[in-house]
């Protein structure tokens, strides 16, 4: 960060949620911090053929409030998702788009399937002869749905979508943060969207990492992961326009690292190097010590070999203290949202600095010897949280650590 840059603070002015849980930002939490597990049987296609048939599904979502039903019918499951939590998120910052400037207003997302349920309806239709409207290709782009926002809301800013696979939309948060850093934007609409498609299920499948049960991160009888869905989206905003606007702050984004394991396609690397690299470095680019953490949302999959280098990474970096931080996994309650996943981890922890309360790994019952941190078990936690860090960790070696503290006006 350059001296110009430096005095420019980033603030989380605004939360929006869609997930297996709840249709907004705080039912979310309310089943967050409860323990309720979204993770059950999928409906969405035909599963019967697959190993594994669960997931957490979206079952209910509000639409967009100014979408008719013919744009209802050319938008992709991920587009609305989007939407409707983007529209939750502006209401929630109190953004008056009609009074602003919406050329300093940006977006970035993190996306993944994108709209391939709609192509697979399009592909089973043409197999079967049957008239298959070309409408349904219109939002297969992994882009459509930040297209869609900022075409809903005329938002002429900067606009990015970020594909690093689990990690997209931790990056894209951490991205639209460098931005108004830079000066290039004043607001950003940040997070991801994901839809469950039968593309990404098949393919879990065949590579088989699915657990047949809701998955159970860190547990010593853990299987692999659960796919979920849904989208989360933080709306930033430059801190001195914050104050000047008068509005309650959930917190603050004070550090961010991306680095690349360069190792396998899909595997990290077991002795989490790459990963405690991001974790390192989120913390030493903005001048944090180790000992200042309070709390980690783990990336937490529930494969065997993620759980197990994350660990590994956490005391890298930690050492000893590591066995004083509490460590859990939201992915045990909304399942791997892929494009979408670190920004729905991202909003649990900045609701976690918030309200002074962590969320559990739900589903542990024994230890694992080479996963032995404290995963706040089953039940959520009441202690200060004043400093946090989000993993995300991707295929390819994608990793992003995101920081969030504690709103304080004065620094």
């Amino acid at each position: 960060m350059t001296p110009t840059q430096s005095h420019k603070r980033v603030l989380i002015t605004g939360l929006g949620a869609v997930t297996a849980l709840a249709a907004n930002a705080p039912g979310t939490w309310d089943k967050l911090i409860s323990g309720a597990c979204g993770i059950s049987s999928v409906d969405l296609f035909d599963t019967s053929g697959y190993r594994t048939r669960i997931g957490a599904q979206v079952r209910k979502f509000n639409l967009p409030s100014w979408c008719s039903a013919r744009q209802i019918r050319r938008l992709s499951r991920c587009d609305l998702f989007g939407l409707s939590a983007a529209e939750e998120a502006l209401r929630d910052a109190m953004l008056d788009l009609s009074t602003e400037n919406r050329d300093r207003i940006g977006i970035c997302l993190g996306g993944g399937a994108g709209g391939v349920l709609l192509a697979e309806k399009f592909r089973r239709r043409m197999f079967l002869k049957q008239k298959a409207k070309p409408s349904l290709l219109l939002p297969f782009a992994t882009c459509s749905t930040a297209d869609c926002i900022a075409s809903m809301y005329n938002i002429s800013g900067p606009r990015s979508t970020i594909a690093t696979a689990c990690s997209s939309s931790a990056t894209a948060i951490g991205y639209a943060a460098g931005l108004i850093h830079q000066g290039r934007a004043d607001v950003m609409i940040a997070g991801g969207s994901e839809s469950l498609c039968e593309l990404t299920f098949s393919g879990f499948n065949a590579l088989r990492l699915l657990d047949d049960s809701p998955c159970r991160p860190f547990d010593a009888g853990r299987k692999g992961l659960s796919l979920g869905e849904g989208a989360a989206i933080l709306i930033l905003e430059e801190s001195e326009r914050a104050f000047t606007r008068k509005i309650p702050v959930y917190g603050e984004l004070v550090g961010y690292a991306i680095t690349g394991d360069a190792y396998h396609m899909t595997a990290p690397e077991y002795d989490g190097r790459g990963a405690a690299s991001a974790m390192q470095k989120a913390l030493e680019l903005h001048g944090l010590k180790p000992e200042q953490i309070d709390y980690i949302n783990a990336h937490g999959t529930g494969t065997l070999i993620n759980d197990t280098s994350e660990t590994k990474a956490i005391k890298k970096v930690f050492g000893n203290y590591a066995y004083k931080i509490p460590v859990s996994s939201v992915k045990s309650m909304v399942g791997h949202c892929l494009g979408a996943a670190g920004a729905m981890e991202a909003l649990a922890t900045v609701l976690a600095v918030k309200h002074n309360i962590i969320p559990p790994t739900i589903g542990y019952e024994a230890q694992d010897p080479t996963c032995d941190l404290d995963y706040v078990p089953n039940s959520a936690r009441s202690q200060t949280v004043a400093l946090a860090l989000s993993n995300s960790f991707a295929f390819g070696g994608n990793n992003t650590t995101l920081v969030f503290s504690k709103f304080q006006k004065e620094k």
